[in-house]
Protein backbone atom coordinates (compact mmCIF):
# COMPACT_ATOMS: atom_id res chain seq x y z
CA UNK A 1 0.00 0.00 0.00
CA UNK A 2 2.78 2.42 0.87
CA UNK A 3 4.43 2.00 -2.52
CA UNK A 4 1.16 2.79 -4.28
CA UNK A 5 0.52 5.83 -2.11
CA UNK A 6 4.00 7.27 -2.39
CA UNK A 7 6.02 6.45 -5.50
CA UNK A 8 9.59 7.61 -5.88
CA UNK A 9 9.92 11.37 -5.68
CA UNK A 10 9.30 14.11 -3.16
CA UNK A 11 6.36 13.85 -0.76
CA UNK A 12 4.76 17.05 0.52
CA UNK A 13 2.94 16.64 3.83
CA UNK A 14 1.59 20.19 4.17
CA UNK A 15 -0.16 22.25 1.51
CA UNK A 16 -3.29 24.29 0.92
CA UNK A 17 -4.04 23.24 -2.64
CA UNK A 18 -7.68 22.20 -2.35
CA UNK A 19 -9.90 24.76 -4.10
CA UNK A 20 -12.16 27.02 -2.09
CA UNK A 21 -11.81 25.55 1.40
CA UNK A 22 -9.37 27.88 3.19
CA UNK A 23 -6.79 30.60 2.41
CA UNK A 24 -5.10 28.54 -0.31
CA UNK A 25 -6.24 27.83 -3.85
CA UNK A 26 -9.50 29.56 -4.72
CA UNK A 27 -10.47 27.73 -7.91
CA UNK A 28 -9.95 24.30 -9.44
CA UNK A 29 -7.78 25.87 -12.14
CA UNK A 30 -5.54 27.45 -9.52
CA UNK A 31 -5.38 24.19 -7.57
CA UNK A 32 -4.32 22.33 -10.71
CA UNK A 33 -1.62 24.94 -11.38
CA UNK A 34 -0.27 24.49 -7.84
CA UNK A 35 -0.25 20.70 -8.03
CA UNK A 36 1.37 20.63 -11.46
CA UNK A 37 3.88 23.24 -10.39
CA UNK A 38 4.93 20.99 -7.51
CA UNK A 39 5.04 18.00 -9.84
CA UNK A 40 7.47 19.92 -12.03
CA UNK A 41 9.69 20.43 -8.98
CA UNK A 42 9.85 16.68 -8.32
CA UNK A 43 6.86 16.06 -6.05
CA UNK A 44 4.92 12.89 -6.83
CA UNK A 45 2.67 12.77 -3.75
CA UNK A 46 0.92 15.76 -2.16
CA UNK A 47 -1.02 15.69 1.10
CA UNK A 48 -3.57 18.49 1.12
CA UNK A 49 -3.96 19.85 4.66
CA UNK A 50 -6.78 22.41 4.88
CA UNK A 51 -6.82 24.57 7.99
CA UNK A 52 -9.00 23.24 10.81
CA UNK A 53 -9.35 26.26 13.08
CA UNK A 54 -12.85 27.06 14.34
CA UNK A 55 -13.76 30.69 13.96
CA UNK A 56 -11.28 31.25 11.15
CA UNK A 57 -11.19 28.34 8.68
CA UNK A 58 -13.41 25.37 9.37
CA UNK A 59 -14.86 24.01 6.11
CA UNK A 60 -17.55 21.36 6.16
CA UNK A 61 -16.18 17.84 5.67
CA UNK A 62 -18.38 17.31 2.62
CA UNK A 63 -16.94 20.44 0.98
CA UNK A 64 -13.38 19.28 1.61
CA UNK A 65 -13.99 15.83 0.14
CA UNK A 66 -15.76 17.36 -2.86
CA UNK A 67 -12.80 19.69 -3.46
CA UNK A 68 -10.41 16.74 -3.26
CA UNK A 69 -12.40 14.79 -5.85
CA UNK A 70 -12.60 17.83 -8.13
CA UNK A 71 -8.86 18.32 -8.02
CA UNK A 72 -8.08 14.66 -8.60
CA UNK A 73 -10.42 14.54 -11.58
CA UNK A 74 -8.90 17.68 -13.06
CA UNK A 75 -5.35 16.38 -12.65
CA UNK A 76 -6.08 13.04 -14.27
CA UNK A 77 -3.63 10.15 -14.45
CA UNK A 78 -0.61 12.42 -14.94
CA UNK A 79 -0.88 13.35 -11.28
CA UNK A 80 0.64 14.09 -8.90
CA UNK A 81 -1.18 11.90 -6.41
CA UNK A 82 -3.22 13.99 -3.94
CA UNK A 83 -4.13 12.65 -0.50
CA UNK A 84 -6.03 14.29 2.35
CA UNK A 85 -5.24 15.28 5.94
CA UNK A 86 -5.71 18.52 7.89
CA UNK A 87 -3.77 21.22 9.72
CA UNK A 88 -5.29 21.24 13.20
CA UNK A 89 -4.98 24.29 15.44
CA UNK A 90 -4.09 23.01 18.90
CA UNK A 91 -7.03 24.17 20.98
CA UNK A 92 -9.80 22.57 23.03
CA UNK A 93 -11.78 21.82 19.87
CA UNK A 94 -9.16 19.41 18.57
CA UNK A 95 -9.96 16.88 21.30
CA UNK A 96 -13.65 16.95 20.41
CA UNK A 97 -12.81 16.43 16.74
CA UNK A 98 -10.68 13.42 17.57
CA UNK A 99 -13.27 11.93 19.93
CA UNK A 100 -16.01 12.32 17.32
CA UNK A 101 -13.90 11.07 14.44
CA UNK A 102 -13.86 14.47 12.72
CA UNK A 103 -10.10 15.00 12.84
CA UNK A 104 -8.06 14.39 9.68
CA UNK A 105 -4.84 12.58 10.55
CA UNK A 106 -2.29 11.68 7.92
CA UNK A 107 -3.12 8.77 5.60
CA UNK A 108 -1.52 6.18 7.88
CA UNK A 109 -3.97 7.16 10.64
CA UNK A 110 -1.11 7.34 13.15
CA UNK A 111 0.17 10.91 12.87
CA UNK A 112 -1.59 14.28 12.89
CA UNK A 113 -0.47 17.74 11.75
CA UNK A 114 -0.90 20.41 14.43
CA UNK A 115 -0.05 24.08 14.63
CA UNK A 116 0.19 26.66 17.39
CA UNK A 117 0.19 30.43 17.16
CA UNK A 118 3.30 31.90 15.55
CA UNK A 119 3.24 34.87 17.95
CA UNK A 120 3.49 35.04 21.71
CA UNK A 121 4.53 32.37 24.22
CA UNK A 122 3.93 28.66 23.86
CA UNK A 123 0.45 27.50 24.86
CA UNK A 124 0.05 26.58 28.51
CA UNK A 125 0.65 22.87 29.12
CA UNK A 126 1.85 22.37 25.54
CA UNK A 127 3.93 19.31 26.42
CA UNK A 128 0.99 17.68 28.19
CA UNK A 129 -1.35 18.41 25.29
CA UNK A 130 0.99 16.84 22.77
CA UNK A 131 1.63 13.87 25.06
CA UNK A 132 -2.12 13.39 25.29
CA UNK A 133 -2.21 12.96 21.52
CA UNK A 134 0.56 10.37 21.73
CA UNK A 135 -1.26 8.41 24.40
CA UNK A 136 -4.34 8.46 22.18
CA UNK A 137 -2.37 6.81 19.39
CA UNK A 138 -1.59 9.87 17.27
CA UNK A 139 1.92 11.19 16.85
CA UNK A 140 1.83 15.01 16.70
CA UNK A 141 3.62 16.59 13.76
CA UNK A 142 4.31 20.20 14.64
CA UNK A 143 3.91 22.49 11.63
CA UNK A 144 6.59 25.13 11.00
CA UNK A 145 8.04 25.43 14.53
CA UNK A 146 10.77 27.70 13.14
CA UNK A 147 8.10 30.34 12.48
CA UNK A 148 6.83 30.33 16.07
CA UNK A 149 8.30 32.93 18.40
CA UNK A 150 7.98 30.56 21.34
CA UNK A 151 10.29 28.02 19.70
CA UNK A 152 12.68 30.56 18.21
CA UNK A 153 13.34 31.79 21.74
CA UNK A 154 13.41 28.40 23.47
CA UNK A 155 15.50 25.75 21.77
CA UNK A 156 15.30 23.61 24.90
CA UNK A 157 11.50 23.39 24.52
CA UNK A 158 11.86 22.11 20.95
CA UNK A 159 14.37 19.51 22.07
CA UNK A 160 12.12 18.46 24.96
CA UNK A 161 9.21 17.93 22.58
CA UNK A 162 11.40 15.92 20.22
CA UNK A 163 12.52 13.68 23.07
CA UNK A 164 8.86 13.10 23.89
CA UNK A 165 8.26 11.84 20.35
CA UNK A 166 6.79 14.95 18.76
CA UNK A 167 7.77 15.28 15.10
CA UNK A 168 8.58 18.59 13.43
CA UNK A 169 7.93 19.73 9.86
CA UNK A 170 9.93 22.55 8.31
CA UNK A 171 8.28 25.10 6.04
CA UNK A 172 10.74 25.07 3.15
CA UNK A 173 10.29 28.74 2.33
CA UNK A 174 11.50 29.74 5.78
CA UNK A 175 14.95 29.02 4.35
CA UNK A 176 14.64 31.88 1.86
CA UNK A 177 13.22 34.42 4.29
CA UNK A 178 9.48 33.90 4.12
CA UNK A 179 8.37 34.55 7.66
CA UNK A 180 11.28 36.88 8.36
CA UNK A 181 14.87 36.70 9.51
CA UNK A 182 13.96 34.98 12.77
CA UNK A 183 12.27 32.12 10.92
CA UNK A 184 15.23 31.68 8.60
CA UNK A 185 17.77 31.63 11.43
CA UNK A 186 15.67 29.20 13.48
CA UNK A 187 15.19 26.92 10.46
CA UNK A 188 18.93 26.76 9.86
CA UNK A 189 19.67 26.16 13.54
CA UNK A 190 17.06 23.39 13.82
CA UNK A 191 18.50 21.76 10.69
CA UNK A 192 21.98 21.85 12.22
CA UNK A 193 20.62 20.00 15.25
CA UNK A 194 18.65 17.49 13.14
CA UNK A 195 15.32 18.52 14.67
CA UNK A 196 13.15 18.15 11.55
CA UNK A 197 11.48 14.96 10.36
CA UNK A 198 10.15 16.41 7.11
CA UNK A 199 10.28 19.51 4.95
CA UNK A 200 7.02 20.79 3.47
CA UNK A 201 5.87 23.49 1.07
CA UNK A 202 2.87 24.87 3.01
CA UNK A 203 1.90 26.08 -0.46
CA UNK A 204 -0.98 28.55 -0.79
CA UNK A 205 -0.53 30.46 -4.06
CA UNK A 206 1.18 30.18 -7.45
CA UNK A 207 3.61 32.97 -6.70
CA UNK A 208 5.11 30.82 -3.94
CA UNK A 209 6.21 28.12 -6.39
CA UNK A 210 9.37 30.02 -7.30
CA UNK A 211 10.20 30.37 -3.60
CA UNK A 212 9.68 26.64 -3.11
CA UNK A 213 12.12 25.94 -5.95
CA UNK A 214 14.72 28.24 -4.38
CA UNK A 215 14.09 26.66 -0.99
CA UNK A 216 14.73 23.14 -2.25
CA UNK A 217 18.10 24.20 -3.61
CA UNK A 218 18.90 26.02 -0.37
CA UNK A 219 18.00 22.90 1.61
CA UNK A 220 20.20 20.79 -0.66
CA UNK A 221 23.16 23.09 0.02
CA UNK A 222 22.57 22.87 3.77
CA UNK A 223 22.01 19.12 4.18
CA UNK A 224 23.27 17.50 0.97
CA UNK A 225 21.51 15.09 -1.35
CA UNK A 226 20.96 12.43 1.31
CA UNK A 227 19.53 14.97 3.75
CA UNK A 228 17.25 16.27 1.02
CA UNK A 229 15.95 12.77 0.35
CA UNK A 230 15.45 12.17 4.06
CA UNK A 231 13.40 15.34 4.55
CA UNK A 232 11.44 15.23 1.30
CA UNK A 233 10.94 11.50 0.82
CA UNK A 234 12.07 9.02 3.47
CA UNK A 235 10.98 11.08 6.46
CA UNK A 236 7.53 11.97 5.12
CA UNK A 237 7.02 8.38 3.96
CA UNK A 238 7.73 6.96 7.41
CA UNK A 239 5.96 9.73 9.28
CA UNK A 240 2.65 9.91 7.46
CA UNK A 241 2.24 6.94 5.19
CA UNK A 242 3.71 3.82 6.71
CA UNK A 243 5.27 3.22 10.11
CA UNK A 244 3.72 3.58 13.57
CA UNK A 245 5.13 6.19 15.96
CA UNK A 246 7.71 5.18 18.54
CA UNK A 247 6.53 4.59 22.12
CA UNK A 248 5.61 7.75 24.01
CA UNK A 249 7.76 8.97 26.88
CA UNK A 250 6.17 11.28 29.39
CA UNK A 251 7.86 14.71 29.27
CA UNK A 252 9.92 15.71 32.30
Amino acid sequence: MTEALAPEGFIDLHSHILPGVDDGAETVAEAVALARGLRDLGFTCLVATPHMRPGLYDPEPQAVVAALHELRAALGPAGPRVLLAGEHFLDDEVWLRIAEGRARPFPNGRSILVEVSTVGPAPARLSEQLFRLRVGGLRPVLAHPERCAAFQDDLELVQELRRAGVAAALDLTSLVGQGGRGSRKAAERFLELDLFDAACTDLHTERELAEVARSIERLRRLVGDDGLDRLLHRGPLRLALESPPPPAERPA
